[in-house]
């Protein structure tokens, strides 16, 4: 009995001790959470590229007058197809103030970037300026824009250097057999860089050489073929003795056809009455006649890959991506010695 009173008291006196030796309550919490570091400062985050899915891509064509404007638009359609990017599609119909406004109305429906075929680098100008301030990028097809426009890429042929390889076959094909040209020259829309560009390709070889060729006549076209036509009957009827021809596209070849057949100067290449014919472009119909001995030389625009290159970047700068400013397509020449042999048909 003694004992179990002696154990009694002593837990009772640890009980006590063990109160007093501490003021903290009985229950226990979590410990009180540290103030977190404040977050890094950072620019805001980019919006994220719009996916192919959600691009629209703007196409401004002046006309489809040529089988090259054909396939360059058949080019850019697979293309975009292909890519699955939506697109809208604009044809003024050569009229330039008609293709100003369409392409204002292609501003207006919110497109991410334009490709622009002008009728004129000169007038398409204000058009550009105003994808300028929307902040919409512009790709050039084929033709450059004039002065005072930002473009972002220009997809175009090295038009002078291709001219200036095609005149040097007739050159060398004439030092050869000693012969001399007397030319009728068409002349393009010189409101078009392209124009001006062929024509200087032909100015550089035959201004060089004066004793092969001999400029009599020059007939501006406006790519009208009636003047054309109009204009090839005058030279004739003024200088007879024309046993050149050289035409800045193919557009034109038709017309003047139909004024060669009219003043009998309609014969192939092995015929000696044949006027030499050289072109520019690379449609069905230049390849065709050079196939029948009627045309010498074209030198062809690769509207295939123009009408890609212009749909790849223009996706691109769609996307906030960068672009060379300039895509251009090489060309290649076909003739009598390599139609076969080159394979193309023309477009």
């Amino acid at each position: 009995m003694k004992r179990i009173m002696c154990l009694v008291l002593a837990c009772a006196m640890l009980f006590v001790l063990g109160a007093c030796g501490s003021s903290a309550p009985a229950t226990t919490s979590a410990p009180a959470a540290q103030p977190e570091a404040p977050a890094a400062q950072s620019e805001p985050p980019e919006e994220a590229p719009a996916a192919d899915g959600e691009i629209t891509i703007g196409i401004s064509m002046d006309a489809i007058e040529s089988q090259m404007w054909v396939e360059n638009q058949r080019s850019m359609h697979e293309t975009l197809d292909a890519m699955g990017v939506k697109y809208t599609e604009v044809i003024a119909d050569g009229d330039a103030q008609k293709q100003n406004q369409q392409v204002e109305t292609l501003i207006a429906a919110g497109v991410d970037a334009i490709i622009i075929a002008p009728k004129d680098g000169t007038a398409i100008v204000s058009a550009i300026k105003k994808c300028n301030e929307a902040g919409i990028p512009v790709v050039m097809n084929n033709r450059a824009a004039g002065e005072g426009a930002e473009v972002a890429c220009t997809v175009s042929s090295d038009n002078t250097a291709m001219v200036e390889r095609e005149m040097n076959y007739i050159l060398e094909q004439a030092k050869a057999s000693g012969k001399k040209y007397k030319v009728l020259k068409f002349i393009g829309n010189l409101t078009d860089v392209n124009a001006v560009a062929r024509d200087e390709g032909f100015k550089k070889v035959a201004d060089a050489n004066p004793d092969v060729f001999e400029v009599v006549a020059e007939v501006p076209t406006e790519w009208k073929p009636e003047l054309a036509l109009s204009g090839a009957l005058n030279a004739f009827q003024a200088n007879p003795d024309i046993n050149m021809i050289f035409s800045p596209s193919d557009a034109l070849l038709p017309a003047i056809q139909s004024a060669l057949k009219q003043v009998d100067k309609w014969y192939p290449a092995d015929d000696e009455k044949h006027v030499t014919f050289v072109t520019f472009d690379g449609a069905k119909d230049a390849v065709d006649q050079i196939k029948a001995k009627y045309v010498d030389i074209v030198s062809v625009q690769d509207a295939t890959m123009q009408g890609k290159l212009c749909v790849e970047n223009a996706v691109k700068l769609a996307r906030g991506e960068t672009v060379d400013p300039n895509a251009y397509d090489p060309g290649f020449e076909v003739a009598l010695e390599n139609v076969e042999e080159k394979g193309f048909a023309g477009y």
